[in-house]
């Protein structure tokens, strides 16, 4: 019987067409609100479930780095310029577009170490000042700036062969002290605030939430606007519906609707129409008048005196209905974010490109970068270099679009690129690049995939050292299983342009470490490629840059007991001489004043010596800078001591002068001492010398701070061990609270 005949059937069959057509036309309108929004795009769909993140199976090709306004709700009693670092979008599926991402405001602002020096500021008496005419939104008006002066790098330290062989400065545009506000601009800033110009897609008036808001809301009726925006969207709903919430909470909206809009709104309150609250801020949304904000904020307003104007991205109604923000932008030709990438990406790359931005995932392990063409070559080298098919190995050449005929730029280069994992293709690196060398075929970049993977113990030290005395571009890519990068000391006095660290794994791990010495002559090592973010579901494969928190140093820097000076320069490279430069500010970044203000920069906060078993403690190094007292000195958070046994020997005067005053004490986080193996080690073992028949106060003082610090330690009960025949030692440290046995000489591993 057909299902025609039965009106339940007939009823149900309509229902469900009619439901299928709301659909398709709600998602047509969705979409044509937000297609020219380059910023964000919102996926809709029929379920109420969010889909905000990429499945292990989505392809990456065409997904670009960009910006989101991921902010806090609410405005602090003192609100923080934020000169904004590229940032993160809500992940989508269809439709894939490939959009450039949009320009970030200037230096990110995130938490800085800063132990000595609490108070600080940087030092600007080297900058020159003068007055320019600027531009802000596309209006000239008069500004008072700073020129900041070349980077000073002392002789010294240049004979130290520690200092950059090609002289790197951080910030090379000038410090913006105030502008001349006039009506023109002010006006041009409220508006791009409310969504003209640059603030088209961004602003008030023209993001995601209110084009769709007035577009369903309008048209299919708030309740079906609620479930798109609130349920299928929460990131967009919560990211934007502040912007409005201090003005509608306020009461104050009612002087901002359009005409006649007033009474229907108090109509629809007294027939309770608004069946959430969620509804009744949509509605408000949709019906305020654009033409009646007319009026800056006297908070920002202090802000465009000093240069700084009103993001459209953060744009916010105040409760007066004045146009306010939460991040103020810098003018583009005094950010110090973009500047730098653009002036590092077109000059201290192999293949470069003037552009700020970054390079995606995809781009970095398919080797592709902005204006260069990549054609396979590996045919046309297989029968000379004996390179096989199965090898894991491939040859590539890159060609630039638009080449560049006055000699200052490289139009084509050579790219060899080899899976590690792959033991054929393993075994024949270092052949091949002897090969190359003996050729005189000139490489300009070597990739080297999965360095790891098949075994944390994988040697590469002689690879790398095989490697071209002077070499255009290295990309490495480790595995974030090993976090093994002691074969870079391979590198030291290698002149390498542009040396890249990725892996596919956590990039912010503190196990990753490195010795200063291998990057003694590397010129720039790449910290523009960051893709690192919470919109990928945990423990997918992204390739990133990585992030380097922790200083090491090889038994080679040691060679001799009581000789530090190698550590120490190796230190002073990373603390103060290079710290201008972005890889060594360890993870939270530049002060306002890089070059010429070292204290106000971050730096690695770890030390490991797990390969240097003759250091026992902080003795003999320096954390201060000799050069420059006002730089203050580094503290260190995580200290790693090489041992192999139940116990860790130390002798009474390393501990009376073992420096761990310099560990971060004080600091809401509390400094860890590790031992190389682990948990392993449960007691330290105090070795007399020079007569002394017990610890001095400096000692006794140390002793503690190695059992407080040390989670190994500790489990161990305060156990220390001491020969038989120290009476009074044993006698002291027991009256210190401490478990003293008799050292019987053996040791467990």
């Amino acid at each position: 019987m057909s299902i025609f005949k039965k009106k339940k059937s007939r009823i149900l069959l309509i229902s469900l067409s009619v439901g299928i057509v709301a659909s398709v036309s709600s998602g047509a309108l969705i979409y044509n609100a937000s297609s020219d929004n380059s910023l964000s795009k919102l996926l809709f769909s029929s379920e109420s479930d969010s889909l905000l993140h990429p499945s292990n199976s989505v392809d990456y090709s065409k997904t670009v780095n960009s910006i989101t306004d991921k902010n806090v709700k609410e405005l602090s009693k003192q609100p923080k310029v934020i000169e904004k670092p590229v940032e993160k979008i809500e992940k989508i599926t269809p439709p894939k577009i490939e959009v450039k991402p949009e320009e970030p405001a200037a230096t990110p602002e995130p938490p800085r170490i800063t132990p000595e020096i609490p108070n600080y500021k940087p030092d600007v008496t080297s900058l020159i000042q003068r007055t320019e005419k600027i531009r802000i939104f596309g209006v000239e008006v008069n500004a008072t700036v700073l020129a900041r002066p070349d980077r000073v790098v002392s002789e010294a330290d240049k004979k130290r062969e520690i200092t950059n062989v090609n002289p790197y400065q951080n910030v090379t545009v000038s410090k913006l002290l105030n502008i001349e506000v006039t009506k023109d601009l002010e006006n041009k800033v409220i508006e791009n605030a409310l969504g003209s110009e640059e603030g088209q897609g961004l602003g008030l008036f023209s993001n995601n939430l209110f084009k769709i808001a007035d577009s369903i809301g309008t048209k299919e009726g708030l309740e079906k606007a609620e479930v798109v925006l609130v349920k299928q969207n929460p990131g967009t709903w919560s990211e934007q519906i502040h912007r409005y919430k201090a003005l509608i909470n306020s009461g104050k909206f009612k002087d901002f609707l359009k005409e006649g809009k007033l009474e229907e709104y108090e109509r629809l309150v007294k027939e309770n129409s608004f069946k959430t609250a969620n509804q009744k801020y949509l509605w408000i949304i949709i019906n305020l008048d654009k033409s009646k904000f007319t009026k800056i904020s006297q908070n920002s307003l202090n802000y465009l005196k000093q240069g700084l104007a009103i993001d459209p991205r953060n744009a916010i109604i105040n409760a007066s209905g004045e146009i306010d923000s939460l991040v103020w932008n810098v003018p583009n030709q005094y950010n110090t974010v973009t500047s730098r990438l653009s002036r590092d990406n077109s000059t201290r790359r192999a293949f470069d490109y003037d552009e700020w931005y970054l390079r995606s995932s995809d781009s970095i392990v398919k080797g592709k970068f902005p204006g260069w063409t990549r054609s396979d070559k590996t045919s046309e080298y297989q029968s000379a270099y004996g390179i096989q098919p199965s090898d894991g190995i491939k040859v590539f050449e890159l060609t630039r679009d638009k080449p560049v005929n006055d000699g200052s730029k490289r139009n084509s280069g050579i790219v060899v690129e080899i899976d590690a994992a792959n033991s054929s293709g393993y075994n024949k690196i270092k052949e091949l690049i002897e090969k190359f060398k003996a050729n005189n075929k000139e490489i300009t970049s070597y990739r080297i995939f999965n360095m790891g993977v098949t075994s944390p113990s994988q040697e590469f030290k002689d690879i790398l050292k095989s490697l071209p005395d002077k070499l255009p571009q290295l990309e490495l890519f480790f595995s974030a299983q090993a976090t093994n990068t002691s074969s870079l000391i391979a590198l030291k006095d290698k002149n390498i342009k542009e040396l890249s660290l990725y892996t596919m794994g956590n990039s912010l791990l503190d196990s990753w470490s490195f010795n200063p010495w291998s990057l003694n002559k590397v010129e720039w090592i790449n910290t523009n490629d960051y893709n690192v973010s919470a919109q990928y579901p945990p423990n997918t494969p992204i390739a990133t840059r990585i992030s380097f928190d922790t200083v090491a140093f090889d038994q080679e820097d040691y060679s001799k007991v009581g000789d530090w000076e190698r550590i120490n320069n190796g230190l002073r490279m990373v603390y103060f001489v290079r710290n201008n430069e972005p890889f060594f500010q360890g993870r939270h970044g530049s002060g306002t004043e890089p070059d010429s203000s070292e204290s106000g920069n971050s730096y690695p906060t770890g030390l490991d010596f797990s390969r240097v078993p003759t250091i026992k403690s902080l003795r003999g190094l320096v954390f201060h800078d000799i050069e420059k007292p006002n730089n203050g000195s580094r503290k260190i958070k995580r200290l790693t001591l090489a041992n192999s046994g139940d116990s860790f020997e130390i002798s009474s005067d390393e501990l009376s002068a073992a420096g761990l005053e310099n560990l971060a004490i004080g600091e809401p986080e509390q400094p860890k001492i590790f031992f190389s193996n682990g948990q392993q080690t449960k007691a330290i073992k105090i070795k007399l010398e020079n007569g002394k028949k017990q610890l001095d106060n400096s000692a006794i003082e140390n002793l503690r701070k190695f059992y407080a610090y040390s989670d190994s330690l500790k489990a161990g009960g305060k156990s220390i061990k001491v020969d038989s025949n120290a009476t009074e030692l044993k006698q002291q440290l027991i009256g210190l609270g401490y478990k003293v046995e008799d050292d019987n000489g053996l040791q467990y591993t």
